[in-house]
């Protein structure tokens, strides 16, 4: 058990040096495959409960009094106390429970197709839990860090807010979002343009 233990942590070791020192990238194996959608998030399903996004699903959950049934997640919409609508990593609201890390980066007022390749660096902290605000127009680059056969796993995203908006003229709770979004399946491949990668 401790040699196999051993052997992850020096894979791990290596997967990093490996993309540190801009070889090539050891997930090659896992296809190159740019992954794109679009939805609709509000703001709040119950009071003080989120709802929520997981990107490389492409599914929406909501989160609420009772247990929360996935351990999966990569953002939820809340609004701050002074009403700042934000992206928030999931993790954050139950760090005891998700097993994805999530930090997130605003890049902007830049078109979606503009943005082919997300940073390396500069994402907010993954234990930040006063979120990203969200701002109509720009595009936001994801960091997703999962746990995965004794690897931490790293892919890369992309959101763009499309619309910021009220279903009920007047209420803030009643706030949503339109969004797309691409999502990179290989590891460390930070490539995020739309129409590229695959077989």
């Amino acid at each position: 058990m401790r040699t196999r233990s051993l052997k992850a942590a020096a894979f791990a070791l290596l997967v990093v040096a490996g993309a540190a020192c801009g070889d090539e990238n050891p997930f090659r194996s896992i296809p190159d495959l740019v992954i794109e959608g679009n939805s609709q998030l509000w703001e709040l399903g119950l009071e003080g409960f989120p709802s929520g996004f997981d990107i490389p699903s492409g599914q929406r959950f909501f989160v609420g009094p009772s247990s929360v049934i996935t351990s999966f997640g990569t953002f939820v919409l809340e609004a701050r106390d002074d009403g700042t609508l934000v992206f928030r990593s999931f993790a954050t609201l139950t760090p005891a429970f998700s097993v994805v890390r999530v930090g997130i980066q605003d890049l902007g007022a830049r078109p979606f197709e503009a943005v082919t390749e997300v940073p390396d660096e500069g994402y907010a902290s993954v234990s930040d839990t006063l979120g990203v605000p969200v701002v109509e127009g720009h595009t936001y680059a994801f960091r997703i860090s999962i746990p995965s056969q004794g690897l931490v796993l790293i892919n890369y995203a992309k959101l763009h807010v499309i619309e910021v908006e009220e279903q009920v003229p007047g209420d803030p709770g009643s706030r949503f979002i339109r969004f797309e979004y691409a999502y990179q399946n290989q590891p460390l491949n930070r490539n995020v343009a739309v129409g590229t990668g695959g077989p």
